[in-house]
């Protein structure tokens, strides 16, 4: 998990956020079953096109790839079944994967929110080890977003190790070689794979520091 910020909202939502969030509101106070339609304006193309720009096509919790593997989902970062006040909000939407989507559920509590990346700087409540996604000591934040999200779970683990396993092959090349400008595009190719863009960088940045001190 990275620090992301929020782009420009989208045209459509400057044009219809006020009125569809009243449309959502007259339909969960008048008891009734929200349509279809009113339910999942925030899926529009534009805004998800928007949010997937802003999030490096990458799930704002775990950082796996999405669009080439999955379609990504456009969620709400807090539960719309919870704040219903929040349902086109465009702070309150984001670029998710399935799986994250779905172990965050509804979860919902004021005084003990999950870490918003667009909020909150995460490595200041997680810490990287190699794979591994822990929470720093003593930090409540860090303790539920990594257990509720399960963000060290099984095939998170092994892609991010198959990630780090390529990273400690490209250093031991690079190592190898002698001083020169092929070393030293060698080091920039390894440091590209730390960029926000690419997949896991959080966990690939913290590997470099503590291997190489890059």
């Amino acid at each position: 998990m990275i620090k992301l910020s929020k782009f420009e909202k989208p045209t459509i939502l400057k044009e219809k956020e006020s009125e569809w969030a009243a449309e959502y509101q007259r339909f969960i106070n008048g008891d009734e079953n929200v349509p279809k339609v009113a339910k999942f304006r925030y899926r529009h193309p534009d805004i998800k096109a928007a949010l997937r720009e802003e999030a490096f096509d990458k799930c704002i919790y775990c950082e796996s790839k999405i669009s080439h593997v999955f379609p990504g989902e456009t969620d709400h970062i807090l539960p719309i079944s919870k704040r219903p006040d929040k349902a086109v909000e465009w702070e309150n939407l984001a670029y998710v994967c399935t799986e994250c989507n779905r172990e965050k559920s509804n979860y919902y509590d004021e005084n003990e929110p999950l870490i918003n990346p667009y909020t909150d700087d995460p490595s200041v409540h997680l810490k990287f080890y190699g794979p591994l996604i822990l929470q720093q000591t003593n930090d409540p934040k860090g303790y539920l977003t990594t257990k509720i999200m399960k963000l060290s779970r099984a095939s998170l683990f092994e892609r991010r190790k198959e990630k780090i396993e390529k990273i400690q092959l490209m250093l031991d090349h690079w190592k190898s070689l002698p001083d020169g400008q092929v070393k030293n595009i060698l080091k920039n190719e390894i440091l590209i794979e730390a960029d926000k863009d690419k997949e896991y960088s959080a966990i690939t940045s913290n590997f470099l520091k503590a291997a190489v001190r890059w």
